[in-house]
């Protein structure tokens, strides 16, 4: 008997099937967050490197004399 010939509403179902798809979504859905939040903290830490790196550049050209 496969999972998916165990009609819904019945005690069966109920009792093991739909709990199982519940754990399921829940885990998908916590690994789905976990995702999102590591690609925005990855996503900041790139946007703030690549300020620093601007910054530095920047700061090196006000140093070096252009008028020689």
């Amino acid at each position: 008997m496969s999972i998916s010939s165990i009609s819904s509403g019945s005690a069966l179902y109920n009792a093991v099937v739909q709990p199982i798809k519940n754990v399921v979504k829940e885990v998908g859905d916590e690994i789905g967050s976990a995702v999102d939040a590591t690609v925005n903290t990855v996503s900041s830490a790139v946007s703030t490197v690549g300020h620093d790196i601007s910054a530095g550049i920047k700061s090196i050209g006000s140093i070096i004399d252009t008028k020689a």
